[in-house]
Order: C-alpha cells, then structure tokens, then sequence
C-alpha cells in the first residue's frame, strides 16, 4: 500500500519537477550544463551577503596575518582569472577542520585547518578555485532552488494523493537521497573540473591539485560512504582532476601569470 502510494506520489512530483525545469533553467558558463535555478543574482547575492556576515559573528576570524594575506591574495588572483565581477571576499577562520566554503556573491571561507592539507600556495590555489568555480557557477542558488522545488512539489503531490505523515517522511527521504544528493555531487565535480582551469588560468601549476587530494586522502578521518556524501572521494576527485589535466596544461602554459 505504501509503495504504490510512493509510486503515485514520484509520478505527480516527477512531472510537476519537469514542469518548473522548463521555466527556471539557466546554463554554467565553463561548461555548458543546464541548471534548475529560480533565483535572481541579486537574490542568490544577499542571500549570500547576509550569511557570511552571520557567520563572521559567530565564527572566530583567524589572528594569523600571514596565512589571512594568503588566502585574499590567492583568492583575488583566482577571482580576477574566473572573469566574474563579484564582491569578492576572503576570510580566514580559525579552525582546525580542513575546509573551506563558499556562498553566492564572492564571499569565501578558509578554515585554518585547510594548511594541514595545501601544503604550498599552489595547492592552496586548488582549494580557492574549486570555491570561486562554486560561486561563478551559481552552485549554492541552483541548490537551493533544487531543494525548495522538491518541498513545495512533495507537500502539492502528498496533498493531492491524501498521503499520510509517514508516508510523506518516507518520500521525502527517497528524495534526498535520489534527486538532492547526487545533484550535488556533480556540483562538486564541477566545481573541480572548473577550478582547475581557474586555477591554472591564474598561473598555479594545476597538477598540484592532484597532491592537494593525495594529501586530503592521506589525512584520513572518517567518512561517510560515497554513495551517501554530497562529496566525491579523494581517489575519484584524483582520477577526475588527471583526466582534465591537459586541458588545465594547456591553460596553464597561457596564463599571462607565468610571464
């Protein structure tokens, strides 16, 4: 009974899905893909600006001078090579986590922690543009048109089949799982191909992207299977970044940085 209800239910959210694709595409730019994204640049860009302010509020801003100048100016030469005119923004964290974020609008976080991984500024550029690539490629508006589309479609379908409670929590899992999830994992793989050639683009030797990832690979930690992550894993992200390589050379010979 459930399972034909959860059938009847993907049917009507697939179809309404198909429908709203139609009228909120758009395209990324490096790469030709189309995007389900509603949202404006200037609504993605206070979207972005109100929570990168929130979250210098509630995060500590690293003290280190050096590792800060770092960060903006490796960030500002990538920005500058990406070619998108944003409000760009750099900001070191203190934080031990090996990470970094982005949000739409050129605002750009970098833990502290990211230093046990990029090891030279070169993979620290890797790090910089596979962020700048997140939000010249709208990846953060796209996500959130995603999810809000499979919200407002579930509870439209749930609402016309009569579902009950549960059994909308269980589609609403499926959907995670099956429509959230690996959308975002192919951001990710975006946003490596394109920040590879950012990155080279700007004069930083892309094959050192490859030992950024051997490095993130080699730290280790616990993760969650592959399947269930919205991040490639390091291995994969190698092979990916090895196969764009000499897409990447070719941009890195040019680069008017190198001269």
């Amino acid at each position: 009974m459930v399972t034909s209800l959860l059938h009847r239910i993907r049917y009507i959210a697939v179809a309404a899905l198909l429908g709203a694709t139609v009228t909120a595409c758009t395209t990324v730019a490096e790469t030709g893909r189309t995007q389900f994204n509603f949202m404006s640049d200037r609504q993605a860009n206070q979207m972005g600006l109100g929570a990168y302010q929130q979250i210098k509020k509630e995060k500590k801003i690293s003290r280190n001078t050096e590792l800060a100048k770092q960060v903006r100016q490796v960030g500002n030469r990538v920005a500058k090579a990406s070619g998108r005119n944003y409000a760009w923004e750099f900001t070191l964290f203190e934080d031990e986590n090996p990470n970094a974020f982005a949000l739409p609008g050129g605002k750009v976080g970098v833990n502290t922690g990211l230093f046990k991984v990029a090891k030279n500024r070169d993979q620290l550029a890797a790090v910089m543009a596979h962020e700048v690539a997140h939000a010249t490629s709208r990846h953060s508006a796209e996500r959130v048109s995603g999810q809000t589309g499979v919200q407002a479609i579930l509870v439209g379908a749930g609402a016309a089949m009569g579902a009950s409670q549960n059994t909308m929590n269980l589609f609403a899992q499926a959907a995670t799982l099956g429509v959230i999830l690996p959308f975002n994992r192919s951001q990710e793989s975006e946003a490596d191909y394109i920040g590879l050639l950012f990155m080279a683009r700007a004069g930083y030797d892309p094959r050192q992207a490859v030992e950024l990832w051997k490095n993130f690979a080699n730290y280790g930690g616990n993760r969650p299977p592959e399947f269930l992550s919205t991040h490639p894993s390091p291995g994969n992200r190698i092979q990916k970044l090895q196969a764009n390589m000499p897409a990447a050379m070719r941009e890195y010979q040019n680069s008017p940085y190198r001269k």
